[in-house]
């Protein structure tokens, strides 16, 4: 065997172990960490002081003016969280957790105020209609969750206030 032809099919043998540690190593990679990184078990978040309620003047809010809408708020007292309202009727409001109960991700508003909830790393689609509020809808992957907290929320339409009970 000349010794060129040697050397040549060193060279592809060495360059087929390559490319095949390579792949392999792709493989593995895109294998074992979603197992690592998914979701292992419901971690709790904070809950409010209990009796916790929060004031919300509408006037600071003028995107709820419409009806249907829906909107996050932040709220700093008495604790630090955000709430997802949305605008049913001319008296009527909803309130809902603005996190996925699994994991507290956060979660998408919808594009439309009457289309539901999503969270991205679950894909889990949770109700925003009255008759099953925070109902899970879609879960495709089979996540094992609750549905979504909701708070209740009373209306004042001669002050323009919502107060909405945390706990």
């Amino acid at each position: 065997m000349d010794v060129n032809k040697k050397e040549q099919v060193t060279t592809r043998r060495d360059f087929l172990r390559y490319v095949g540690s390579f792949f392999a190593t792709g493989l593995v990679i895109t294998t074992v960490y979603p197992i690592l990184t998914s979701c292992e078990k419901d971690e709790s978040l904070p809950a409010p002081p209990p009796g916790s309620n929060v004031t919300i003047d509408l006037k600071a809010h003028p995107e709820l003016n419409n009806i249907p809408s829906i909107k996050k708020i932040n709220i700093q007292t008495p604790v630090s969280l955000t709430i997802i309202i949305k605008r049913i009727s001319q008296t009527n409001f909803l309130g809902f957790s603005s996190l996925c109960p699994h994991q507290g991700v956060d979660l998408e508003l919808p594009s439309n105020p009457d289309g539901n909830l999503h969270c991205p790393r679950h894909n889990v689609d949770f109700s925003t209609m009255e008759t099953n509020k925070g109902v899970v809808v879609s879960n495709p992957n089979g996540v094992k969750l609750g549905n979504l907290p909701t708070y209740q929320v009373e209306f004042d339409p001669n002050k323009n206030i919502l107060t909405i009970k945390l706990s």
